[in-house]
């Protein structure tokens, strides 16, 4: 027998077909949530047990982005150039501002460059390891007295020094100058090549004419031995066999000095005399000669743990004055 379904019929089952797809359609939405959710669980167990299984691992100072506050300031001047009604000398001001900025974020970087090569160098020992014969007794050529000595050459202190600086996008370059008298002035420039910010320091002398040489091998000579001279000082670099081969005695006035103001800079003091291992400053009287008590040997540690410091120092202190200043250019 057949079955007629009339109009009302089909509006009762109309409804029910609905509901059925409906019901399929919201169970699917559940599950993939669930597995969605499960996935995410899986994920997060597997990062929280690669971080307590994977070693602990040194990360660089965190150095300001260029993609924070500058490029905030550079988009509102691309705002204000295509702003027909725009204030020249607003536009201008803003262009100071972003000048300064990315000039300021050049040196942080370069200062945490340079700090993370200084850790580096402070693992490294650099040693005299060419001898030279000095004539400390004139007279005839058959009744001189000489005496040997030996130093770090120039190559020696680059195989290790160049590399850290490819690392870091740094360059060292030298340059000459001549003075009156005949004299020489090295200067050289150690530069952070992302930014471009730079650092010079010089070192005169007249030219070494010991030993016979000729005006030439003169000139070449002062020249070796300046740059050699000049690298060390800028990285504070102390070749083993300087300051009694760095085994024993304490650091000399001017370094005293130079640990000084860099203490100032860092503004720490006891916890750095206590992690030097010299005399607190109730010992010895005062903060200068607490720090006289340092050891020759770890002179070059010392510098550069206070460097680092300063660093960190000043990328805090670049992020909260990169955040004012976008404050105030958006006013």
């Amino acid at each position: 027998m057949k079955m007629k379904i009339g109009k009302s019929n089909e509006k009762t089952l109309a409804p029910a077909g609905e509901a059925k797809r409906g019901a399929r359609v919201r169970e699917i939405a559940i599950r993939q949530e669930a597995s969605t959710a499960a996935a995410v669980a899986e994920q997060t167990c597997r990062t929280q047990k690669l971080e307590q299984t994977e070693p602990a691992i040194e990360r660089p100072t965190p150095t300001p982005s260029s993609d924070n506050g500058s490029s905030m300031i550079l988009s509102l001047i691309e705002k204000l150039a295509f702003d027909p009604r725009a204030d020249v000398e607003r536009l201008e001001h803003m262009m100071a501002m972003y000048e300064r900025l990315k000039a300021k974020e050049a040196e942080l970087a370069y200062n945490a460059a340079k700090s993370r090569v200084l850790k580096k160098l402070a693992n490294i020992k650099i040693i005299k390891n060419r001898s030279v014969l000095y004539e400390i007794e004139k007279g005839k050529p058959q009744n001189r007295t000489y005496e040997a000595f030996k130093y770090a050459p120039l190559e020696e202190i680059d195989r290790h020094l160049r590399p850290l600086l490819t690392e870091e996008e740094m360059d060292l370059s030298y340059s000459d100058e001549p003075r009156e008298g005949g004299g020489i002035l090295i200067r050289g420039r150690l530069t952070h090549l992302p930014g471009g910010h730079y650092e010079d320091s010089f070192m005169p002398a007249p030219p070494d004419t010991t030993g016979g040489k000729s005006d030439v091998q003169a000139v070449g000579s002062t020249n070796s031995f300046l740059r050699r001279y000049v690298a060390c000082n800028i990285f504070n670099i102390v070749v083993v066999g300087d300051d009694d081969d760095g085994i024993g005695g304490t650091i000399d006035e001017a370094q005293t000095r130079t640990i000084l103001d860099l203490i100032k800079k860092a503004k720490i003091g006891p916890k750095f005399l206590k992690y030097m291992k010299a005399q607190s400053v109730e010992e010895a009287g005062s903060l200068e000669g607490a720090v006289a008590t340092i050891a020759a040997r770890d002179y070059r540690k010392a510098v550069n743990t206070l460097a680092e410091q300063i660093a960190k120092a000043e990328v805090s202190h670049a992020h909260r004055s990169s955040s004012r200043g976008t404050i105030l250019g958006s006013v």
